[in-house]
């Protein structure tokens, strides 16, 4: 056989067998970005998939923090109605806990006046699961873009 048919059964086997599924899903920091990524799509179910029954929630949100899988996903689906959008700016992992800094945007802070904000996550992990999401606000708002 040449190298280009080796090549397309060997990912052939690769796809069939699961393996970047199982990587992607057990990768604490692909786990994170996923998450993100189905925030900022509006996906809920397909962001609650990635967070443990007794998860817990602290930020901006959920101020006391939320606990467990109905006040996650309550204060999520506060998120996605708002056009809550994260861009992630670092994300690391070490272990079971993964560290980043994202610049948010939402309708609610338009609302206030204020265009976006720095914020920084700590998730930790168990399981292949998030089981706390930390993400307080740093520093003062920037200021709303004039209305044109």
């Amino acid at each position: 056989m040449n190298d280009r048919v080796c090549a397309c059964l060997l990912v052939l086997f690769a796809v069939a067998c699961g393996v970047p599924a199982a990587f992607a899903q057990s990768d604490p920091v692909s786990i994170f970005r996923q998450a993100i990524d189905a925030r900022n799509r509006g996906d809920l179910e397909g962001l609650m998939k990635f967070f443990a029954l007794d998860a817990v929630r602290e930020d901006g949100s959920c101020n006391p923090p939320c606990v467990g899988e109905a006040a996650v996903r309550r204060s999520f689906e506060k998120n996605i109605a708002e056009h809550f959008q994260a861009s992630l700016a670092s994300v690391e992992g070490a272990g079971d806990t993964v560290t980043g800094r994202a610049e948010i945007r939402s309708d609610a802070f338009r609302a206030q006046g204020v265009d976006h904000r720095m914020t920084s996550y700590t998730i930790k992990f168990k399981g292949g699961k998030i089981v706390h999401w930390s993400s307080p606000l740093q520093g003062g708002p920037a200021p709303a873009s004039p209305k044109q």
